[in-house]
């Protein structure tokens, strides 16, 4: 009796050693052998020598990859997405983890296994996208709500929203599920615009008139001929010395000459002047003066004017 309870106590020590031994490892990154507790290759490398303290490890090839720690000897091949089936190829690939071949943009997975990949849905003009398709999902169409339109054939046009018209335009021509809202100009608004630029065009025209008419009187101006003070000053001068010097008269002489007489003997007769003939004289010459003075004044005064 006694012998059996001493059995069954070694047993249940044996059985609790082994059982702390193997909770002693760490599951992710270690094994059990031999009652020791090994260590792992990290991902993205394989075991190439098997050392439970210091193992061998090296890395994967070319796409392959290792996404846990491990003991194997080999790397796991990556899949191949094949263009042709409408793949897109992921370049690089990961050495430690698997790559996900995706289909390229505007098709999708044919299946969950995801074998090859077909084309979106088109949603055709008066249908928008609901549920625009990605790499697992087809495109879901839907008819464009009342005050929507589409006039695109696609697989991610969603219906939009009819044109609301701003202020001072109306709606022309109402929308549909494949046509956008018309909008025009109302008549007020082009009441209010003409009111706005005539004035505007009315000023612009004025300032071209005016200043046209200042440059046409420059011109003028400057076209004019405009006489030196030394050319007025000599005009002066010879006008006053002109009517200083006296002018004898030779048509006179000559008749005075031809009326006096001659001898018997042929000796010119000389007839002596009366005083009246001189003092006539006289005073026609004062005359003549007077009147070169006045012409003379008159003359400084319209220079000085000018």
């Amino acid at each position: 009796m006694d012998f059996k309870f001493i059995a069954l106590l070694i047993l249940i020590g044996s059985f609790m050693g082994m059982t702390v031994a193997q909770a002693s490892c760490d599951p992710e990154t270690q094994y059990e052998k031999d009652g020791q507790c090994c260590l792992m290759c990290k991902p993205g490398t394989s075991m190439s020598t098997e050392d439970c303290k210091n193992p061998q490890c090296q890395p994967c090839l070319d796409n392959h990859y290792q996404d846990k720690y491990t003991t194997k000897n080999k790397c796991l091949q990556q899949p191949y997405c094949d263009r042709n089936k409408n793949f897109e190829a992921q370049v690089p690939k990961s050495k430690t983890e698997r790559s996900i071949c995706k289909c390229k943009v505007g098709f999708h997975c044919s299946s969950e296994e995801c074998i090859t990949c077909v084309e979106h849905t088109v949603c055709q003009p008066g249908y928008g996208a609901k549920v625009i398709g990605n790499n697992s999902q087809d495109t879901e169409c839907e008819k464009c709500p009342d005050g929507t339109f589409n006039n695109n054939a696609s697989w991610y046009a969603q219906c939009r929203k009819w044109t609301e018209c701003e202020k001072g335009y109306q709606v022309k021509e109402k929308g549909t599920h494949t046509t956008d809202n018309t909008c025009a100009g109302t008549q007020r608004s082009h009441i209010i615009a003409i009111s706005i630029l005539a004035p505007v065009v009315l000023v612009f025209v004025i300032v071209i008139l005016v200043y046209r008419e200042c440059i046409k009187q420059r011109t003028k101006s400057y076209l004019e001929p405009q006489m030196c003070e030394e050319d007025i000053t000599a005009h002066k001068e010879t006008t006053y010395n002109n009517q200083m010097t006296p002018e004898e008269n030779e048509d006179e002489l000559s008749h005075e000459l031809s009326s006096e007489g001659f001898t018997d003997k042929g000796n010119q007769v000389m007839q002596e002047r009366g005083k009246e003939e001189i003092v006539s004289r006289q005073e026609s010459q004062l005359e003549s003066q007077f009147e070169s003075q006045e012409d003379s004044q008159s003359m400084d005064q319209f220079y000085k004017q000018v």
